[in-house]
């Protein structure tokens, strides 16, 4: 019980929690709050798992795509790629969808119309940059849990239930643009903490 108190008193486990957080939130806000948007706004019910599909494969390239940056050039640039994309999407959901679709449908207007190509694209950025960053998470977990890594993984689930949990109570309450807000800020705070290479022994 001491091990595990000293371990995840660490300071740098406390910013490894900043890039965590921010992927639950991106996991929660992915899997309910965006889809529940795209189902008040669209009839269509079959872009949904069509969405899930482009994610999935589009997840499963940028793998190998984010390696390759990191190879060639550095972590820095390929974390300011992926914080760019993030930011590029959160920024086109708050043009396209109202600030209520979260909770019913809207009449509202927006200022771009919602398209399927543009939710499409969504799901392809969003699925690129939540690679680097959940690559980026286990990279930092393997560095501070090297001799204990069941409480590195402890401290994945642990967080990644705690968010995503977070996120489905609060989506009732909150609008989809003070998600988006708390979105921005909690990737902006993990791309700092990466790029200054925060969370190392």
């Amino acid at each position: 019980l001491r091990l595990y108190k000293v371990t995840l008193l660490r300071k740098q486990v406390g910013y490894l929690l900043l890039i965590l957080f921010y992927n639950s939130f991106v996991l929660a806000f992915y899997t309910m709050t965006f889809q529940t948007c795209i189902g008040h706004v669209f009839e269509d019910r079959n872009l949904i798992p069509l969405m899930s599909l482009v994610f999935g494969i589009t997840a499963v390239f940028a793998c190998p795509l984010y390696e390759r940056i990191v190879t060639y050039i550095n972590i820095k640039v390929a974390m300011l790629c992926m914080y760019s994309l993030a930011i590029v999407c959160y920024y086109i959901i708050f043009l396209m969808f109202p600030s209520s679709s979260t909770n019913a449908e809207s009449d509202d207007p927006t200022v771009i119309e919602a398209t399927k190509e543009l939710v499409l694209l969504m799901a392809v950025l969003l699925a690129i940059s939540d690679t680097g960053f959940n690559i980026q998470a286990n990279i930092s977990i393997a560095m501070l849990f090297q001799s204990d890594s069941e409480i590195g993984f402890m401290l994945l689930n642990s967080v990644m239930s705690l968010g995503t949990a977070t996120v489905f109570f609060l989506c009732s309450y909150i609008s989809l643009y003070v998600l988006l807000t708390v979105l921005v800020l909690s990737c902006t705070l993990a791309t700092i903490t990466i790029m200054l290479d925060l969370v190392k022994i």
